[in-house]
C-alpha cells in the first residue's frame, strides 16, 4: 500500500510542479508544460493498467516453477499453493508463493524465486505448535 502512495505522490508532485510553473510562461510555454501534464495523465493511466497484467504473469511464472521445484524434491507430496491478491498488487519485496502440504495442514511454507532459483522464504506455524518441525523444511 506505501508503494501506490508514494506513486500518487510522485504523479500529483509533478502534475502541481508543472502546473505552478505554467503561470510564469508565456502561451506557447503553457501549452508545452499543460501537454507534459496530460502525458503524465496518460502514462500513469496506462502503468496502472498494465501493472497487474504483468503482476499475474509473473505471478504465474513463478508458481510454476515452485510447482516444478516441489515435485522434483517431493515427488510423493500433494499440496496446495495459494497467494494473498492484495499483497501481489501492493508487495515491492517480491512475490512469496504459498504453499500447503496436504499432509502437514498446520504449517505453511512460503517460498520465492530470486535469480532464477527456487528457495523457501520462511516456515510459518498456524497453532503456534513449533515443536512440530515440519517435514518439508528445507536447510540449504
Amino acid at each position: 500500500m506505501a508503494s501506490n502512495a508514494i506513486e500518487l505522490f510522485f504523479v500529483i508532485g509533478s502534475i502541481y510542479f508543472f502546473f505552478v510553473i505554467s503561470f510564469f510562461f508565456r502561451k506557447r510555454g503553457k501549452i508545452i508544460l499543460y501537454s507534459f501534464i496530460v502525458i503524465i495523465l496518460i502514462s500513469y493511466a496506462v502503468f496502472l493498467t498494465v501493472r497487474p497484467y504483468i503482476q499475474n504473469a509473473t505471478y504465474d511464472k513463478y508458481t510454476q516453477m515452485v510447482e516444478e521445484h516441489l515435485e522434483m524434491k517431493y515427488p510423493n507430496a500433494s499440496w496446495e499453493t495459494s497467494f494473498d491478491k492484495e499483497d501481489l498488487l501492493t508487495t515491492s519485496f517480491g512475490y512469496e508463493i504459498k504453499v500447503i502440504f496436504d499432509d502437514e495442514p498446520t504449517v505453511l511454507y512460503v517460498y520465492k524465486v530470486e535469480n532464477g532459483k527456487v528457495i523457501q522464504a520462511y516456515v510459518s506455524y498456524k497453532d503456534n505448535d513449533s515443536q512440530n518441525d515440519g517435514k518439508y523444511v528445507e536447510r540449504d
